[in-house]
């Protein structure tokens, strides 16, 4: 099995965990590091004990032009997935980047676009679709019987929250990096059920928006033609993080949908049955798979986290902002 050198675009703490699992799925090592500081990715390579042959850059167009480099991952914000994802492409490079994909539905088209026109593969990294316990999720539904309503919660109270309520102005609030509580919680939420159902025939959004102009918290909700499902998301509360995919013939309980660990099938009884295995402690360990696999098969982009349902999951986030007020600057360029 051929071993990918990869470059990672990032220094945040989502790339070490990347890190492991790609070099854990075998198809991985880690080549390279880019950092807009010099220092910044020099700090990030010792914190993280990675080998000093490692090689670690400012620029990106420096680390686009090492012929072994064989594969991309971004973990920049928001907003410049689109400028680094389009690079990357252009110069060859497979590139996968972590959701969302990009700011809005027009990028994510442009970028399909320009990835069709390279024949280089693009992937989504969106992580949960890819996991073991999605496949049984997908499985069972059946036994819930006609679906009746779904609720799908994702909150967390961010580890920027404080710096924001200091005045600090964080990337994770910041409507000029494309952040938000829908963009970044309530679009795990979204995936799987569009994944599920597909496109609803009707989006109502609501939120709660913070004087920087992105929304702390709100409430989607996805009409189809016979049942609905409510999406409660936030970034400065918290909750148990709950999925109930409900029909008349049972629920489906999935603890946190953003890693599928814990699922429970209930029947109209109330017998309860575990319907999940256990999946490895890092998350992303799947997605990482998938990302190898297809770079070894010579895909040019996913069978699972398909390029059509990218753009329908930006389709309706931007239809959410346009609802709540959400206005990013990147947007309007």
């Amino acid at each position: 099995m051929r071993i990918f050198n990869l470059a990672v675009i990032g220094t945040n703490f989502i790339v070490p965990r990347f890190v492991d699992a790609a070099q854990r799925s075998g198809y991985f090592r880690l080549h390279s590091i880019m950092s807009r500081k010099l220092e910044s990715g020099l700090t990030f390579r010792e914190a993280n004990h990675y080998e000093d042959d490692v090689l670690v850059y400012d620029n990106l167009q420096d680390m686009l032009n090492d012929d072994n480099v064989d594969a991309v991952y971004i973990a920049s914000p928001n907003a410049i997935h689109f400028m680094q994802a389009s690079a990357c492409i252009k110069a060859g490079k497979p590139v996968f980047v972590e959701k969302p994909i990009s700011s809005n539905a027009r990028e994510v088209t442009a970028l399909i676009t320009l990835a069709t026109e390279r024949n280089v593969l693009l992937m989504d990294g969106m992580k949960s679709l890819v996991s073991p316990n999605f496949k049984l999720l997908l499985e069972n539904l059946p036994r819930v019987g006609k679906i009746r309503q779904c609720t799908s919660t994702f909150s967390k109270v961010s580890s920027r929250y404080q710096d924001y309520l200091d005045g600090k102005n964080p990337n994770t609030f910041n409507p000029k990096l494309s952040n938000g509580s829908a963009m970044d919680l309530g679009i795990y939420c979204l995936y799987p059920f569009l994944r599920m159902f597909d496109t609803p025939r009707e989006v109502h959004a609501y939120a709660d928006l913070l004087d920087s102009g992105v929304d702390a918290a709100g409430i989607i909700i996805l009409k189809y033609s016979d049942f609905h499902i409510t999406i409660t998301h936030s970034k400065v509360s918290a909750s148990a993080n709950s999925t109930e995919i409900q029909g008349d013939r049972g629920t489906i309980v999935v603890k946190n949908i953003s890693t599928l660990n814990d699922m429970t099938f209930i029947d109209s009884a109330g017998q309860e049955t575990d319907i999940s295995v256990q999946q490895d402690a890092n998350s992303l360990l799947y997605i990482a798979q998938h990302f190898g696999e297809a770079l070894s098969a010579g895909l040019k982009k996913s069978p699972i986290n398909t390029n059509i349902l990218a753009t329908k999951i930006m389709t309706v986030l931007d239809e959410v902002r346009r609802q709540t007020g959400v206005k990013y600057p990147i947007d309007s360029q």
